[in-house]
């Protein structure tokens, strides 16, 4: 139950924080004030299609698995935009939260695969 919830939870985030990078000018900026606007439409569709991934994948657990996966590496590289442009503990706080959640989601996936096995 609790996969469950932090899967549903983690994929309604990174799907609505990935549809709002790519439309809201103050995400937009922020892209800008990280040194990431060339990456902008990317890294938030990747978002959107990973976050997709961690809704819809209730009968994949692979698809569980790469989307949570590709999120925490996301989040990681966020955490390191973070510290290398200085941002405070309370800026950089949703990107180590959502970085141990997919972590979360990705070692209960692969703990539930190798019981399916």
């Amino acid at each position: 139950m609790t996969l469950l919830i932090s899967r549903i939870f983690s994929g309604f985030s990174h799907l609505f924080y990935g549809i709002t990078t790519l439309f809201v000018p103050f995400y937009i900026d922020e892209f800008i004030r990280y040194g990431f606007s060339d990456f902008r439409i990317l890294i938030g569709l990747s978002q959107v299609v990973f976050g997709l991934g961690l809704l819809l994948s209730r009968l994949n657990v692979k698809i569980t698995i790469v989307s949570s996966l590709f999120l925490a590496l996301l989040m990681t590289g966020a955490l390191i935009v973070r510290i290398k442009i200085e941002d405070d503990s309370i800026q950089s706080l949703p990107a180590i939260g959502y970085f141990i959640l997919n972590s979360f989601i990705f070692i209960k996936s692969m703990q539930s695969l190798k019981t399916l096995k």
